[in-house]
């Protein structure tokens, strides 16, 4: 997870660790880059609104280094699925999640992967 939120990380990471998951965060974007690029992840889950590099500056690098990795982004903003058209992102993004997102969706989400 690639999040500045550090209370939403360790609420996640707990959850999914229950679920049976292996999970690294991140507290921003430039140090997202460098995990996405040393390990081998099958989802990484975004934040759209970040200090240093934001979330769709990490799906830029993602597009540009051809990762092929699952991307779950997750934003407060409503425009950010338009935003994602625009820049040419929106086929990197598996799922939106808007804040406050429910957990069981995001839960379901991954288990559909």
């Amino acid at each position: 997870m690639i999040d500045d939120d550090l209370e939403l990380c360790q609420e996640l990471d707990e959850i999914l660790k229950d679920e049976g998951y292996l999970v690294e965060s991140v507290a921003d974007g430039s140090l997202g880059k460098t995990a996405l690029i040393s390990n081998p992840y099958d989802l990484v889950i975004i934040d759209y609104r970040m200090p240093s590099f934001n979330g769709v500056e990490v799906l830029k690098f993602i597009k540009e280094k051809g990762l092929k990795i699952k991307v779950f982004l997750i934003s407060g903003r409503p425009f950010v699925e338009k935003l994602l058209k625009e820049e040419g992102l929106s086929s990197l993004v598996t799922s939106v999640l808007n804040k406050p997102f429910c957990i069981k969706t995001l839960l379901d989400n991954i288990k559909r992967l």
